[in-house]
């Protein structure tokens, strides 16, 4: 899984994409105006969009206007100040800008800044200090002709990665229905390469509106909206697109299947991926491919502390992946992060089975680390309880498995969830 930014209590790259709302105006009124219009609708964060402000160009009226929404503003502010050959409106020299964004920053008028990947290509030191003030950094690159091949998107991404982002921001202009594909299956692959940053993948113009509310499925975790004028070009109004993102969250969730061990949580899953064509992963068998050995083995000669730690960090990447079925180990609710993941993305169905029933699938299973070699019945019982309350008050679904076969499990829960039919 992409790190995830946290700007106060927003997580952007976790969960539905973050609404923006652009905030923009050639007079401090205008802006500010504005401003009081965005904290009364329903977005996450602000952008400003400082090249329209007609004075930017002067030090001590920038720094006035950014002083200003900074104190109007009761969201999160992007701060960005587009150069015209990004498509801004005013033109800005390479040290004018960097001074701009470097003013923002030293006063904290933004938690977020917009740094053009074109201004800055050998220049990593800049973003470093922009960082060590506090901010976090958006490196940006926009194409307003074209959309670049799959395998240029991809470095694209890489590149401003390597620039030191915290975020990274593309807008190309598709020329056709593939382009929009091709930036929509990069922006996938790369969110699911483990560590890499939240990234914001936008396709411009009436060909690209839909990776303006898809980003949920795209792994795009910003979608920029206009309060009144459109900044870009395909940009949407901000009224009703909450609506049609919880729509999208609403039928995106994933199914994470919990339960004590031998309630049949990989058959389960295994079973539902075959019967429904569902895409399913089992976290256990993640962990031992990753980590090249068997739980068992962690916590024979580790600890289990140790692999707990691994779970989470192994959970934080299986969760961002284009699974529909998760299937989790025993223990993954022990631990109050890992809840609250599973349950920002997803629906979880708790499985359940008797005592004597999971002894009689286990006895003969040396995989089970917390048993070892202890199948006695009242201490199965007693490893049961300790967890039952826990499961019971995170679960959304619970599905007693006892007396049912693989296939009457997964139909129930088809029918219970509706929506993977």
């Amino acid at each position: 899984m992409g790190k995830v930014v946290k700007v106060k209590n927003l997580y952007i790259g976790q969960g539905k994409p973050k609404i923006c709302a652009i905030v923009l105006g050639e007079t401090v009124s205008e802006i500010l105006a504005m401003v009081e219009q965005a904290n009364q609708i329903d977005c996450d964060l602000i952008e400003f969009r400082a090249d329209y402000y007609a004075n930017i160009l002067d030090p001590e009226k920038a720094k006035d206007v950014a002083a200003k929404v900074r104190h109007a503003c009761r969201k999160p502010i992007i701060f960005t100040c587009r150069r015209k050959e990004e498509g801004g409106k005013q033109a800005i020299g390479l040290d004018a800008y960097k001074k701009l964004l470097k003013m923002v920053s030293d006063c904290y008028y933004a938690e977020l800044i917009d740094v053009e990947a074109s201004a800055i290509p050998d220049d990593k030191e800049f973003v470093e200090t922009l960082k060590d003030n506090g901010s976090y950094v958006i490196i940006s690159k926009h194409d307003f002709v074209k959309t670049p091949m799959f395998e240029e998107i991809i470095q694209d991404f890489s590149d401003m990665k390597d620039m030191g982002a915290d975020i990274v921001k593309v807008a190309y202009m598709p020329n056709s229905k593939r382009d929009v594909l091709n930036l929509i299956n990069a922006s996938v692959n790369m969110a699911n390469i483990y560590d890499f940053c939240p990234i914001i993948a936008i396709s411009m113009g009436h060909l690209g509106t839909v990776t303006r509310i898809i980003g949920e499925f795209m792994e795009s975790a910003i979608t920029f909206a206009s309060i009144t004028k459109s900044s870009a070009p395909g940009q949407i109004p901000i009224d009703g697109l909450e609506s049609v993102l919880n729509v999208i969250h609403e039928n995106f969730k994933k199914v994470f299947l919990i339960g004590f061990m031998g309630t049949g949580k990989t058959a389960v899953a295994n079973a539902l991926a075959s019967n429904y064509g569902l895409k399913k992963i089992d976290l256990d068998a993640y962990i031992e491919a990753k980590e090249h050995t068997t739980i068992a083995d962690i916590f024979a000669n580790q600890s289990e502390s140790v692999f707990r730690d691994k779970e989470t960090k192994h959970l934080r990447h299986v969760i961002k992946g284009n699974y529909q079925v998760v299937s989790l180990g025993g223990g993954v609710v022990l631990r109050q992060e890992n809840i609250e993941m599973i349950k920002e993305k997803g629906v979880i169905v708790l499985l359940t089975a008797s005592a004597e029933t999971i002894r009689d699938r286990v006895k003969n299973d040396p995989t089970r680390p917390l048993l070892g070699d202890n199948f006695d019945l009242d201490y199965v019982k007693e490893l049961m309880k300790s967890r039952e309350e826990l499961y019971n008050s995170v679960a959304d679904v619970v599905i007693d498995t006892e007396n049912k076969n693989i296939d009457e499990i997964c139909k129930e829960i088809v029918e219970t969830l509706g929506f993977l039919n």
